[in-house]
């Protein structure tokens, strides 16, 4: 029997500072509205989904954009149609817990059940200026300390991953030895001139080298004067773009997904099962190029 699922990345343009959440959550729910209509079962929202991308410069007034609670009390109004819809929801936020605070993703099931949490772990940029970075998350948020974790959400396995930690194919791995068919990824991402080459290239690898489906999912256009890239995508275990957002504004990018595509591919390549992980100790030494902390 065919263990399909009908995915969706709602790629969110931009978020300009001082706006309302209110406001965002809003379109939000038009996304969530056209999901509705087309019949998705996951619907995944970007990083960072319901503020403006506030690293892209050092402020000392970030407190405003991290919530307190898990589900976040602004969401209250998306998640509760989507229960009521049976749509499954992935949505980045800040989340400020314990005196840290963290660059969060939640997963919620078709039934409005908390499925799971991911902390962002690879931060990008320096804690100040050094004339390279174009971000400074490490200047706000603390690593994670989620770990890499697998959740049942719509009748599969899915694993989180949020923007940087696209980059690093021990994300994909850590996800796919648990079993992950779909990973989530949600990103917001300033313009460069390979900014959606490197961004596609990170994803279709980690999919093909692991054998899972990846949703990546965009905030983008010009926000606060800074220009994101878009480029939000559905990807198959082989590395395929499935379907590819048009815009650099509020798009949804769906596609009909058959989980029974991930086995055939996993007996023929078996990546996962011919690794020769006693050769691989220096993954788990100790990080000689230390990470800039001005």
């Amino acid at each position: 029997m065919s263990r399909s699922i009908k995915v969706a990345a709602a790629q969110m343009g931009p978020n300009q500072d001082g706006t309302p959440r209110e406001a965002i959550v809003e379109r939000m729910l038009g996304l969530l509205d056209q999901a509705i209509r087309d019949d998705v079962e996951v619907i995944a929202y970007p990083e960072m989904a319901l503020t403006t991308y506030f690293p892209k410069r050092i402020r000392t007034d970030f407190d405003q954009f991290f919530e307190t609670e898990v589900p976040p009390k602004a969401l209250e109004p998306l998640l509760r149609r989507a229960a009521e819809k049976r749509v499954a929801v992935h949505v980045g936020f800040c989340e400020k817990a314990d005196g840290k605070y963290f660059n969060t993703a939640l997963l919620t099931d078709r039934d409005g059940r908390l499925a799971g949490v991911f902390r962002k772990i690879h931060l990008p940029g320096t804690k100040a200026v050094d004339g390279f970075a174009q971000v400074y998350e490490p200047y706000y948020f603390a690593h994670g300390d989620t770990g890499y974790e697998v959740f049942d959400c719509a009748g599969a396995k899915v694993g989180i991953a949020i923007c940087q930690d696209r980059r690093y194919p021990e994300s994909y791995r850590c996800l796919a030895l648990q079993g992950a068919e779909i990973i989530l990824i949600g990103y917001n991402t300033p313009i460069s001139a390979l900014a959606l080459d490197l961004n596609e290239l990170c994803m279709r690898s980690g999919a093909y080298a692991n054998l899972c489906f990846v949703v990546g999912v965009a905030k983008a256009g010009i926000e606060d004067g800074v220009e994101l890239i878009g480029g939000s995508c559905i990807i198959n275990p082989l590395g395929q773009v499935l379907a590819k957002a048009a815009t650099t504004g509020d798009e949804l990018i769906v596609a009909r997904i058959d989980l029974e595509q991930i086995a055939p591919v996993r007996k023929r390549w078996n990546f996962l099962g011919r690794r020769q992980p006693q050769h691989y100790g220096r993954l788990l030494m100790p990080v000689t190029e230390k990470e800039t902390h001005r």
